[in-house]
């Protein structure tokens, strides 16, 4: 049994390794990758309007997240985010101002 285990194992390696190994010309003749400029437009099959892509930053990392969208869902988006904005920023300002932050009787 321990020599059918190690004749796979020792397989499995030159498997590994002749996979890995690659004609020297090849890697330098590669074309390299075709990258997208943030925030360009980019036409999708079958969607009639427009697809923009942003870059979005991701709190816990400093790699950011790309995502593609339709320009309406994009409008839908800021709207959302910037009324979420609004209400915190109001609720912060009403909870930490005025009687709120006073003692209790004074106002």
């Amino acid at each position: 049994m321990q020599r059918i285990m190690s004749s796979i194992v020792g397989l499995a390696g030159i498997c590994l390794l002749a996979a890995c190994q690659s004609p020297a010309g090849q890697l330098a003749t590669a074309a390299p990758a075709a990258s997208v400029p943030l925030d360009e437009p980019i036409q999708v099959a079958g969607v009639d309007e427009e697809i923009i892509c942003r870059s979005m930053k991701v709190t816990g990392t400093r790699f950011q997240k790309r995502e593609c969208k339709t320009v309406s869902a994009w409008e839908a988006y800021d709207t959302y985010t910037n009324q979420n904005a609004k209400e915190s920023t109001d609720n912060f300002q009403r909870l930490n101002s005025g009687c709120s932050t006073q003692a209790q009787g004074s106002c």
